[in-house]
């Protein structure tokens, strides 16, 4: 007898669009999941996180200068002591400390957190919640969809 289970469209379009290997996969999970629980943090949120960041890709740059599988700034970057942003691991356990301390700071609040995470907490906290930015409010919608697909899926090892 087989099981049949239904994953989300998003989630089979990002698992056939990704170039990892297994072999490369796995280890990056276990790379994700050490430095979310290192942090407190859902390794299925750090997951999604890096997805909708890198596509992870961990020597990623974006044009305004954000770095590595979790898209650290510079100047994120040099606070966290995330020295090598382009080093997988070091990126996830600076940016999970970061990503941890928003939660914290917005009470559990997971999307204001992210948008904090992409537009800075000084806008979450000028507008009282996610700015109204067409991309932070975007990347938040984008990141909360997989990490809701993610916990979702039995398909995938959490």
């Amino acid at each position: 007898m087989f099981t049949t289970f239904k994953i989300p469209v998003s989630l089979l379009r990002f698992l056939c669009s990704t170039s990892l290997t297994f072999a490369s996969l796995t280890t990056l999970d276990e790379q994700i999941r050490d430095a979310a629980r290192r942090s407190s943090l859902d390794p299925l949120l750090v997951k999604a996180v890096v997805r909708v960041e890198s596509n992870f890709r961990s020597k990623a740059t974006s044009q305004k200068g954000a770095m590595g599988l979790m898209q650290v700034m510079p100047g994120t970057a040099e606070a966290k002591g995330i020295h090598q942003p382009y080093h997988a691991t070091n990126n996830l356990m600076g940016a999970c400390e970061y990503l941890r301390e928003l939660i914290n700071r917005y009470r559990g609040n997971i999307e204001w957190a992210l948008a904090a995470y992409n537009a800075g907490p000084a806008n979450v906290d000028r507008y009282q919640g996610i700015p109204p930015f067409t991309e932070t409010r975007s990347y938040v919608k984008k990141v909360m969809k997989i990490y809701k697909d993610l916990k979702l899926s039995p398909a995938l090892p959490k």
